[in-house]
């Protein structure tokens, strides 16, 4: 049987760890929809998707994840929606 689908190696400690203190990070701000945003780190690379209702979270989370030891780079693939019409913006490709 043909398989397409890659392994995809587990996320190493220090992987698990900036991933928590995030979140710590994010649980503990008011502003943060942390229950729209997922946040997967693989390499010291931490990858935000989800959605966002207000375009200044955008910077917001990347300057949370980039505070953060151990990050080596930020990559934005957060979908801004506005929340009363449904307008939705995906992250630029120059941000990713």
């Amino acid at each position: 049987m043909v398989s397409f689908v890659h392994e995809v190696a587990p996320p190493s400690v220090e992987d698990k760890a900036i991933r928590e203190k995030l979140l710590d990070e994010l649980n503990a701000q008011p502003w943060t929809p942390v229950s729209a945003v997922d946040v997967v780190v693989r390499g010291g690379v931490v990858h935000l998707s989800g959605t966002i209702t207000d375009e200044g979270q955008r910077q917001a989370l990347r300057v949370a994840a980039e505070n953060i030891p151990g990050v080596k780079k930020v990559e934005d693939y957060l979908t801004w929606v506005e929340p009363i019409s449904g307008f939705y913006v995906e992250a630029p490709p120059a941000e990713r």
